[in-house]
């Protein structure tokens, strides 16, 4: 469980992180121009606050050192005069640096240059307006962003199919997330790769559940059971080369972005990873109770993963078909493998 936590906070910082760089270089049109407008009046009025708060206190010091002789009169005056200059000068600087940015952005209907307006200072006094460009990568081969799956699954093999297993809660979920890699100069070839925490659970339908220990069989437990599921949480590295549609996009700063929207895109790969943990969940009525039963971790269930993985889809939607290689169990008594289908949002 504290792994299992573990992992959904590292994949919550990787969002966190990832909003965050979309912040960073969002494009103008997708902004707005009022709320840069009124985002830099409200930060001029919080730093004239600022401003005044300090000079304040600074005053009050002041006043403090003279009450205990410790300056002249003549020192407190030159020192408060001093203080009142710098105040006057920040407050200046505050007010014509967000006047000026929002002078430009009113002119030009766009941000200045993707930067911000700075104020050139000589000898307390201003006296010349220089803007401050971004540094952004004229090109990225390479981007990133966060997966997100969910469908249906069942164990398929020699005794084993679609029909053995219960169709309510029977399901696959993953949470990854992904690299993206520009292959050729069109961007019409990506590569594909990263990591996901994935889920695969199972119901056997007919009351029937797989045994603890060695030897895994499918058991009827000999009574009726509201539900009786098998459930692991694994951990997948999957590789993909994926073909589709890519427009490209210049920006007036120089920059070049390759955009996929509205795209058809079509993926083939597969993946290798480990399990995690592994448990039976049942729940049934026994004389007039509910009882909840969790066994985990005590199956001979294959460590080691591998599989093959396929996705059909448009823009940031995909259908996907994913099937493992390796056997649930160790034993041969069952022979069978996850068989999952769903959708996956990915970037």
């Amino acid at each position: 469980m504290k792994i299992n936590l573990l992992i959904a906070s590292f994949f919550l910082s990787l969002l966190i992180g990832q909003i965050a760089q979309a912040q960073n270089e969002i494009s103008q049109d997708s902004v707005s121009i009022n709320a840069r407008l009124a985002e830099l009046e409200n930060k001029k009025t919080r730093d004239i606050k600022s401003v005044k708060r300090n000079l304040k206190y600074t005053i009050k010091v002041i006043n403090n050192q003279l009450k205990n002789n410790e300056i002249t009169q003549e020192k407190a005056d030159e020192l408060k005069e001093a203080a009142a200059a710098k105040a006057a000068l920040d407050i200046k600087y505050f007010t014509q640096n967000a006047d000026l940015e929002a002078d430009y952005i009113r002119k030009h209907k766009k941000f200045s240059d993707e930067g911000n307006v700075l104020l050139i200072l000589n000898n307390n006094s201003i006296i010349g307006v220089e803007t401050e460009k971004r540094k952004y990568k004229k090109e990225l081969r390479t981007s990133s962003g966060l997966t997100l799956g969910f469908g249906y699954n069942f164990i398929n093999g020699d005794n084993l199919g679609i029909n053995d297993f219960s169709y309510a809660k029977n399901g696959y979920s993953s949470i990854g997330y992904q690299f993206k890699t520009r292959l050729d100069d069109k961007n019409h070839f990506r590569l594909m790769y990263g990591v996901e925490f994935q889920t695969q659970q199972t119901e056997l339908n007919g009351n029937r559940v797989f045994t603890q220990g060695d030897n895994t069989q499918t058991i009827d437990i000999g009574f009726d059971v509201k539900y009786a599921v098998f459930r692991q949480n694994q951990l997948v590295f999957p590789l993909h080369l994926e073909i589709g549609g890519s427009d490209r996009k210049d920006f007036e700063d120089g920059r070049v972005r390759y955009q996929e929207y509205n795209k058809w895109k079509f993926g083939i790969g597969g993946f290798v990873g480990f399990n995690m943990d592994s448990r039976t969940k049942l729940k049934y009525e026994l004389d007039g109770r509910t009882v909840k039963d969790i066994t985990v971790n005590n199956f001979d269930n294959n460590v080691f993963l591998y599989g093959l993985d396929a996705y059909v889809g448009y823009d940031n939607v995909v259908l996907f078909g994913r099937m493992n290689l390796n056997n649930v169990f160790k034993s041969n008594a069952i022979d069978g493998q996850y068989v999952s289908l769903g959708i996956r949002l990915q970037n």
